[in-house]
């Protein structure tokens, strides 16, 4: 168990890394994260100002990915751990803080899961709005968007996952969370 200090985490640690879902090949190159990341963040126009950051970073792959196509200065990953030791993740415990991050350019949330972590991703989307550059763009959960719609003070485009003709990420619908995920267009 590397670098974890705090007993309340361990038996995060114990399930996930040490076996419980197979992490190690669950959150590598086949997750929904990298293959979004890959295939449409990459091609989006996204602001030449501002961080790109990952909340759950799981085992780092998105945020290398981000780092060879951004720069290690303009990519950060938060999570609660950090296996492969990346230099650009941090730990961060949603149900505690908020990072002290500003002026983003992209931002994808996705920590823990949607039916336990609802109220910490929410949280997590409305601090990201005070937070991001215009025209900026975040990856985060259809329901979630739909309801801040509904807010006047949050102003964005919804852009849905299947209307791009990507082959790889239809081939497992469910996985690659194309009904279930969506990036927000900023207008701020």
């Amino acid at each position: 168990m590397k670098n974890i200090k705090r007993s309340r985490y361990k038996e995060q640690w114990d399930n996930y890394f040490e076996g419980g879902i197979e992490m190690w090949s669950y959150f590598g190159y086949q997750y929904h994260s990298y293959l979004i990341t890959k295939h449409i963040i990459s091609k989006l126009p996204i602001p030449k100002v501002g961080k790109l950051v990952q909340f759950g970073t799981g085992l780092g792959v998105v945020v290398e990915f981000l780092c060879n196509l951004y720069g290690n200065d303009r990519v950060i990953g938060y999570d609660l751990f950090n296996p492969l030791s990346h230099p650009n993740i941090k730990f961060l415990d949603v149900d505690k803080t908020i990072p002290p991050v500003d002026d983003m350019a992209y931002v994808e949330i996705d920590v823990g899961s949607m039916s336990h972590f609802r109220s910490q991703r929410k949280e997590l989307l409305v601090w990201t709005f005070d937070n991001m550059v215009n025209n900026g763009y975040i990856l985060t959960n259809k329901k979630l968007s739909l309801e801040l719609r509904q807010d006047t003070k949050y102003n964005f485009d919804i852009i849905n996952l299947n209307e791009f003709d990507i082959p790889e990420l239809w081939k497992n619908v469910h996985q690659s969370r194309l009904n279930t995920k969506v990036i927000l267009k900023t207008r701020i």
